[in-house]
């Protein structure tokens, strides 16, 4: 009975676990690891899968693949939008140079007849003479013309008279324009800056 009960008693001895190499461990990870990303391999359309497998200096480990970025033919590639943008800004620039232009020509243009009508008023035309004759003829006039002469010199009288307001107002504005012009050439005359420092320096702590 004591032999019985020794026996039962008996255990087997447990084998010392032996420390595995390490390229074992990185074979068995690798390994390990291709096969989980096998099994995890979803892309019969050839496309990609959802996992990939990186080994980072001996370091081995699994993450999601990253999806790139397919742009859709609709959507016009970034230099053609940079190019458009420039082309609708060089539109733009020239339509309004072309406005400030004709704005300019229409100025120029009525100032000319301003001129040309100053010119004639100033130097008019000379009397007709008859030619092979040694004395002008005067025309004759019907008593009817006279009113219509009489409205002509009063029209001309008031274009006279409006030019000369014109050239009164245009000597006017050109003396506020020398007065104004005077008046800042004395102000930047009159800045302590053109002083002594000890002045520059007692007007900026004042």
């Amino acid at each position: 009975m004591k032999r019985r009960r020794a026996r039962g008693r008996f255990r087997i001895p447990q084998t010392p676990q032996l420390p595995v190499p390490e390229t074992q461990i990185s074979r068995f990870s690798l390994s390990r690891a291709l096969s989980l990303s096998m099994a995890l391999w979803v892309s019969p359309d050839g496309l990609g899968g959802e996992w990939e497998v990186c080994n980072d200096n001996g370091f081995i480990y699994k993450r999601r693949r990253r999806r790139r970025h397919h742009p859709s033919p609709s959507e016009p590639p970034p230099n053609d939008t940079e190019s458009e943008r420039r082309r609708q800004q060089r539109e733009r620039k020239m339509q309004c140079l072309l406005t400030i232009r004709d704005k300019y020509q229409r100025e120029i243009e009525q100032w000319e007849s301003l001129s040309a009508a100053l010119l004639r008023l100033a130097n008019p035309p000379a009397a007709a003479t008859g030619v092979g004759t040694s004395c002008a003829t005067p025309f004759p006039l019907a008593p009817r013309d006279l009113p219509q002469l009489d409205d002509f010199l009063a029209q001309m009288d008031a274009q006279e008279a409006a030019l000369r307001k014109l050239s009164d107002f245009c000597d006017c504005v050109d003396s506020l324009c020398e007065a104004q012009e005077e008046r800042l050439t004395q102000m930047l005359i009159d800045l302590p800056v053109w002083g002594s420092p000890r002045a520059l320096i007692r007007s900026l702590c004042n």
